[in-house]
């Protein structure tokens, strides 16, 4: 159970408020009916960040508390493409800076909200990593060309497939490779958690688990809907299958 954010800007912006955003998700980020409210924060296990800055993706990531790491309130970001990620684990062995997402493998940055199982699962638990690593890992292997439409038929194959992912939950996803970034919304159960909104403001476009402010604007992403982040907005396809 996972809360994320995002944006791609036509120029460097600070990335304060984002690194905020996070903390607040880790505080009271939105839990569907059912599911435990924590004291402590309701996405507290760990959080981590990927910025583009000096053409290179850098990476950021705790096993503390967003709501209450001081290294969140000591960082600096200043980009035109971020994104950001706070957790609930569903496994507590993985509660650690190592296993916090966003995961970086052949150059892409993904952070992810959901559950796979299937052969990526059960690598992941003999590994003792995440599954959001081990699907990553499979990922950069197919997706070649760095293209919306190059990304839509390998993550169409892959969550297409019940061996390599099974049941999955969800595949809320931000992924970033080079200077594109791209969000998915793909759930199988609890639509009114797995939730991820789009909005487009002069200059920049941004995505987010949850609308983090009041403004009007934030507009709500369909199931099996991919979006390519531009800073005038963005274009979107739907997965194979959809």
């Amino acid at each position: 159970m996972c809360r994320m954010i995002a944006f791609a800007s036509a120029e460097p912006v600070d990335g304060t408020p984002y690194l905020a955003r996070l903390a607040d998700f880790s505080r009271r980020g939105n839990l569907v009916d059912g599911w435990e409210r924590r004291p402590g924060g309701n996405h507290p296990d760990g959080w981590g960040i990927a910025y583009l800055q000096e053409g290179g993706i850098r990476v950021l990531r705790s096993g503390k508390p967003a709501c209450a790491d001081p290294l969140l309130g000591e960082t600096r970001v200043r980009t035109d493409r971020f994104l950001g990620h706070v957790r609930y684990a569903s496994n507590a062995a993985t509660v650690n800076a190592a296993n916090a997402h966003p995961f970086v493998a052949g150059g892409i940055a993904l952070a992810h909200n959901g559950t796979f199982r299937g052969s990526v699962g059960r690598e992941a638990d003999a590994r003792g990593v995440s599954d959001t690593l081990v699907f990553l890992e499979r990922l950069a292997g197919r997706w070649r060309e760095k293209t919306l439409h190059a990304l839509r038929e390998a993550l169409s194959g892959m969550l297409g497939d019940p061996g390599l992912v099974g049941d999955y939950s969800a595949a809320n996803m931000l992924i970033a490779s080079g200077g594109k970034l791209f969000a998915l919304r793909k759930f199988r159960m609890n639509e009114g958690y797995y939730t991820l909104f789009l909005r487009a403001t002069p200059g920049r476009v941004e995505a987010a688990s949850e609308p983090p402010d009041d403004d009007a604007g934030w507009e709500p992403m369909g199931n099996g809907l991919l979006a390519e982040l531009y800073p005038r907005g963005s274009r979107s396809v739907s997965l194979s299958g959809e």
